[in-house]
């Protein structure tokens, strides 16, 4: 387990961060006048997610599981984990609801990671 942790601290960290700023109550979330805003907020912190678990999946060796089809892995994950985060909104929080938009760009934004890291980072399969 330990070298697991070593090689996904960021991964760990960040998916706590999500989930702290997404639980907390409107009024300590800066407001910003763009119109759907948040959305694009989502996107990005999810494909920041996508991308760190993808390095880090890819350098442990403990959970050798982890590698294989760890591009739809990472991407069920993701999802899974923003719907999971939503879902926990809407019942613990006061101020925040389940939304399907949310989860979209939650969704979107994991793609989006996914798809930087095998454009510019993924090394050809050699046959």
């Amino acid at each position: 387990m330990k070298q697991y942790i070593k090689y996904n601290w960021p991964s760990i960290l960040w998916a706590a961060f999500i989930l702290v700023i997404c639980m907390m109550p409107h009024k300590h979330v800066p407001r910003v006048t763009i119109p759907q805003f948040d959305k694009l907020v989502h996107a990005v912190i999810y494909a920041i997610l996508a991308i760190l678990l993808y390095f880090g999946w890819e350098r442990q060796i403990k959970f050798v599981f982890l590698q294989e089809n760890m591009v739809i892995k990472i991407f069920v994950l993701c999802a899974l984990y923003g719907f999971v985060i939503e879902i926990l909104q809407g019942l613990f929080t006061v101020d925040r609801s389940f939304e399907l938009l949310d989860e979209l760009a939650d969704v979107i934004g994991a793609s989006l990671g996914l798809y930087f890291v095998i454009r510019f980072y993924e090394k050809p399969k050699e046959s």
